[in-house]
């Protein structure tokens, strides 16, 4: 469902896949109408949404994170989007950068971005970080791996949504650790063995459908013999037979 007006569509081809990656860390707009637009200088269409109507916005936003990585890196389209949800406008970006450095998940460069846009004004980030952490939410188009979900429990973020589950992108052919986030989030204690309440609460299966296409033609590459013995074996033929009819790989044409 389209929930803003496009931006001009835009067909990435994914055959051959490219290898690009690019990180974008920019200097901060202070205009008095800087709330309309991102830290890189582009329209927030999502400013035009009511902020009461969560789903519209968690889906805008989530088309913005998805929108990025498929212009930045298509070949490993785990993108990222951090967003203030007291005021809706938009802290940061990220997109996985495996070529700069493969540690560079698409979160951890948002989460980098943002402490680079807004540094402590004391040089103290653990005690008095640039930004209200609470405030933020981390959109992303992959459900976060166990070392993303930490940082967004360290970082403090108070929401994250993600797109494709960790399940469906390892079973488009990509290595994952099978992990859910929740898992990790029930993990988290204070000293003392105390229950951590300042966990984020997350939303998944966000425009679902869309961030599973781009997994599933993105990672076709890694779609080897022993990935379709392993599925088989696992009964799983008829998800890959679903897959190859609902998400042809020729180009991806649902990038706004």
């Amino acid at each position: 469902m389209k929930i803003f007006p496009s931006l001009g569509a835009i067909a990435v081809a994914l055959a051959p896949l490219s290898s690009a990656s690019i990180t974008i860390t920019t200097s901060k707009t202070l205009s008095s109408s800087s709330s309309a637009f991102g830290p890189d200088g582009s329209f927030n269409p999502c400013r035009e949404i009511p902020v009461d109507n969560q789903v519209a916005l968690d889906e805008c936003y989530m088309q913005l994170a998805l929108d990025h990585v498929m212009i930045h890196n298509p070949s490993f389209p785990f993108g990222a989007l951090i967003v203030d949800h007291t005021t809706n406008e938009i802290s940061c970006y990220g997109a996985n950068s495996n070529r700069k450095n493969k540690l560079l998940h698409g979160e951890t460069t948002a989460f980098w971005n943002c402490t680079e846009l807004y540094p402590s004004p004391t040089q103290d980030d653990l005690n008095n970080p640039g930004l209200n952490w609470s405030h933020q939410t981390l959109y992303t188009t992959g459900e976060p791996c166990p070392a993303c979900a930490s940082q967004s429990i360290y970082r403090g973020v108070g929401r994250v949504v993600w797109g494709s589950s960790i399940p469906d992108i390892n079973r488009s052919g990509r290595q994952q650790l099978m992990i859910d986030m929740d898992d990790v989030i029930m993990s988290a204690h204070m000293g003392g063995y105390q229950i951590d309440t300042r966990v984020p609460d997350v939303v998944g299966g966000v425009l679902q459908d869309k961030c599973d296409h781009a997994f599933w033609c993105a990672f076709s590459i890694f779609r080897d013999d022993a990935y379709y013995q392993s599925m088989l074996a696992r009964n799983l033929g008829d998800y890959i037979e679903d897959h190859k009819r609902r998400f042809p790989c020729v180009t991806v044409p649902f990038v706004h």
